[in-house]
């Protein structure tokens, strides 16, 4: 809370709550990646992309070069080549972020969750990665997908706010 002035008058807050902005790591490739993060853009949230396709951003087996991500960051996974989430992952995991999704449907959440495991992640961290993404299941259309997985990322969001 940023506090209010000893003088202010009775009547105002005595403290009121700061709300960081959201902001979204998006990783991955294709039309997927690209409605979401234009639709992100468009909505004003702050975005930092990282396309399989982008030279130096992303490499099978790396991490992002220069992904940011605290505890107002949703980390949205939307690769059709599942064999680049797995150190991606690992490193999501080892940050605050309040979000971290994988586009796919059960069996890729099962085997991303068993490679996960295997290389040593607890219980407590594979629960933090949601997958399937999105509160429209099984769709298909790059475009619903966005609005889809980034509806829920901001009601996770919303429900952070400390007057939630």
């Amino acid at each position: 809370p940023l506090p209010v002035p000893a003088d202010a008058p009775p009547h105002l807050l005595r403290a009121r709550p700061y709300i960081p902005a959201l902001s979204l790591v998006l990783l991955g490739e294709g039309a997927e990646l690209t409605a979401t993060a234009a639709l992100a853009r468009t909505m004003g949230i702050a975005t930092q992309v990282f396309a399989k396709e982008d030279t130096g951003a992303l490499r099978l087996g790396g991490v992002p070069q220069g992904a940011q991500a605290d505890a107002w960051t949703a980390i949205l996974l939307l690769f059709h080549d599942h064999e680049w989430e797995r150190t991606i992952l690992r490193w999501a995991l080892d940050t605050p972020a309040f979000y971290i999704g994988a586009q796919g449907g059960m069996r890729a959440r099962m085997a991303r969750l068993d490679d996960l495991a295997r290389d040593g992640v607890n219980e407590t961290q594979l629960a933090r990665v949601t997958s399937p993404i999105g509160l429209i299941p099984r769709t298909r259309e790059p475009g619903v997908l966005a609005l889809s997985a980034l509806a829920e990322i901001l009601g996770a969001y919303e429900a952070l706010h400390p007057l939630a």
